[in-house]
C-alpha cells in the first residue's frame, strides 16, 4: 500500500515509455494492489511488461467477503501472484497449508506463483535459517512435484531485512542461494525455476546483490515506486 489507486495508475501512465524500454532487455513484473490491477494491466496490454497480484484467496469461489479469487485475477490480466509474503504470514497468520491451496488455484488459472520464504531475526540469530526455510518449502515443493506443474519462482526475503535497509552479508546470501538451488532441485529436478532475492533492495546495494551466485532476479519493494531509482536498479 505504498501507492494509492490514483498514484499507482499515474505512475504507470507517466513512466510507461521508460518502463517499456527497460523491459526490452529485462523481465519486469509490476504488482500493484488489487484495485489497480485491471487499469494497469490495460496500460501494458501490448507490452513486454507483466502484471501480478500481491495475494489471492485460498478458495476458488463462494461467500468469502473481502477475498479475491485466482480466477478474477486471471480475468483482469494478472499472470503472476505473490504467495506467502512475510507480511501475510506475520500480520494475517498465513500458514504453509493455506499457501499450498492458493498455489493450486493459481496454477489452474495459468498464473505463476511467486512463493515468498524467509527466516525471522530469531531464526537468524539462533542459526535456524535452514530449518525455517525447509519448514516453509517442503510441503510446497512436494505438492508442485506431485501435481507436475512446470514452473516455479521462489523469492527469498529474510524477514529482518524487509524495509530495514539491512542487507545480509554476501557470504550468507551465497550459502542461502546455493542451498536453495540444491534443495529445490532435489524435489523439482526438471522444472523451470527462478530464485529471487528481496529485502531492502535499492539502487545503492544492487551492484553487490547482482554478484551473488544463483540469484535470477529481485523483488523490489518501496524503491520500485520511484522510477529513477527503479531504472538504476535494473541498469546497474
Amino acid at each position: 500500500m505504498n501507492l494509492s489507486f490514483n498514484e499507482s495508475v499515474s505512475f504507470c501512465k507517466n513512466n510507461k515509455e521508460q518502463l517499456e524500454q527497460l523491459a526490452a532487455n529485462n523481465h519486469i513484473i509490476l504488482c500493484p494492489s488489487f484495485i489497480a490491477l485491471a487499469p494497469i494491466a490495460e496500460i501494458f496490454k501490448s507490452s513486454a511488461i507483466a502484471v501480478g497480484a500481491q495475494n489471492c484467496s485460498e478458495y476458488e469461489n463462494g461467500s468469502y467477503t473481502g477475498e479475491v479469487s485466482a480466477q478474477s485475477l486471471a480475468e483482469v490480466g494478472a499472470t503472476y501472484c505473490f504467495i506467502g509474503h512475510s507480511e501475510r504470514r506475520i500480520y494475517y497468520g498465513e500458514t504453509t497449508e493455506t499457501i499450498v491451496k492458493k498455489i493450486d488455484l493459481l496454477y489452474k488459472n495459468n498464473i505463476t506463483p511467486i512463493i515468498c520464504i524467509g527466516e525471522t531475526k530469531e531464526d537468524f540469530l539462533h542459526k535456524k535459517t535452514f530449518d525455517a526455510l525447509t519448514q516453509q518449502l517442503e510441503l510446497i515443493l512436494k505438492t508442485i512435484a506431485y501435481q507436475k506443474y512446470d514452473r516455479v519462482i521462489i523469492a527469498y526475503e529474510p524477514f529482518w531485512a524487509i524495509g530495514t535497509g539491512i542487507i545480509p552479508e554476501d557470504k550468507y546470501l551465497e550459502e542461502i542461494f546455493a542451498w536453495l538451488q540444491k534443495y529445490v532441485d532435489s524435489y523439482l529436478p526438471h522444472i523451470k525455476k527462478q530464485l529471487l532475492y528481496g529485502g531492502s533492495v535499492d539502487e545503492k546495494n544492487i551492484h553487490q546483490l547482482k554478484n551473488i551466485s544463483d540469484v535470477d532476479g529481485f523483488l523490489v519493494g518501496s524503491a520500485s515506486t520511484d522510477c529513477e531509482k527503479f531504472k538504476k536498479i535494473i541498469t546497474t
